[in-house]
């Protein structure tokens, strides 16, 4: 199997774009059975947490860092921004560009609407009454427009967020009501694709107080087929319940023999449940009573997470060695990997 370099680049509006290049390899070494059950041995035996910060690095800093703001917009222009909304047919849903400005600061405008001087104005309510004006975002424009929008959090008539969202198949906001009876936030967040090959993940956000917070994130869908890396692998998680929350992951790995088809060594499906810690403000998985655990599930990320998944998985791989059926292709994919890693 010739193995491919995913590359990843981002354009001004954060759209990712994941393709394969060609890399031009030196010779591949076959190391002999004894090396590479060696070569085993040795990632099994390396630190965990270190791997698995590398892997969810990118992820994690999207995440955390999606601006904080505490800007109160006057009784005015908060006015203008209601009436704009509450406008029965969605043509008239907009406001000056002046008022927009005043609400949002400097704002990105269409070349259409810098000719109309108004701007279309979104809402998303996360009240029970949209009429509230207490918990919901606005975005200027249409969410589904591009691959990515740009929504502006609120606490009644004050902004408290901005998250600039990489939906690329257009946006899938909910919420729901924590046990505190706060209120959760969630949305997908892409971070690559193309085909067969593709990541999105779940963030989670919090109103806690005047504040808007990073509470979870987590793979919702991660895949990667043949020819783009050593192995396949597909996650998939599902929310099946809100409160407490949980997710349903179903998830496989495979490995290539010698001709290049793919065998399953791993399949199964799991929930993990998700509680709420006040000290650290995140919601935490209960991993203890699932099948994956959260290092685990890194491995299905589009990620440099070769060693992890050895790490993680290296009870599996070490019964494979030793199953008559997968010991070859195990040996095939612990080959590809060490001459991956000695020659870069």
């Amino acid at each position: 199997m010739q193995q491919q370099d995913i590359v990843s680049t981002k354009s001004d509006t954060t759209k990712t774009d994941t393709t394969a290049v060609d890399k031009k390899e030196k010779p591949k070494i076959q190391f002999t059975d004894r090396q590479l059950e060696n070569y085993l041995d040795s990632i099994g035996s390396l630190a965990t947490y270190p791997l698995a910060d590398k892997v969810s690095f990118v992820a994690d800093s999207t995440f955390k860092n999606q601006m904080q703001m505490d800007k109160l917009v006057s009784e005015s222009d908060f006015s203008k921004l209601k009436q704009a909304i509450k406008e029965k047919d969605e043509i008239d849903r907009v406001i000056d560009l002046t008022t927009a400005k005043n609400i949002f600061g400097v704002v990105q405008v269409d070349s259409a609407y810098l000719e109309t001087g108004q701007i279309p104005v979104t809402l998303i309510s996360f009240d029970k009454n949209k009429n509230d004006f207490n918990e919901y975002a606005i975005c200027l424009g249409y969410p589904d427009a591009g691959w990515s929008c740009k929504l502006y959090f609120f606490k009644r008539n004050r902004i408290i967020a901005q998250h600039i969202i990489e939906h690329h198949y257009g946006l899938e906001l909910k919420h729901h009501k924590d046990s505190d009876g706060k209120t959760i936030i969630y949305y997908k967040e892409n971070f690559g694709t193309g085909s067969g090959i593709w990541q999105f993940n779940f963030y989670f956000y919090k109103y806690y107080g005047e504040k808007l917070i990073p509470i979870l994130n987590e793979l919702e869908n991660g895949n990667l087929q043949s020819p783009w890396g050593a192995r396949i692998y597909w996650l998939e998680a599902f929310v099946t319940k809100t409160n407490p929350l949980t997710l349903k992951m179903v998830y496989y790995q495979e490995l290539y023999d010698a001709t290049g088809i793919g065998h399953r060594i791993i399949e199964d499906s799991t929930f993990v449940q998700y509680t709420w810690d006040e000290k650290s403000k995140t919601l935490i998985g209960n991993y203890e009573k699932s099948k994956i655990n959260k290092p685990q599930t890194l491995t299905y990320f589009l990620a440099d997470n070769e060693l992890l998944f050895i790490k993680t998985y290296y009870k599996t791989l070490k019964a494979c060695i030793k199953d008559k059926k997968k010991r070859q292709l195990t040996l095939n994919y612990l080959n590809e990997v060490k001459n991956h890693y000695e020659n870069n």
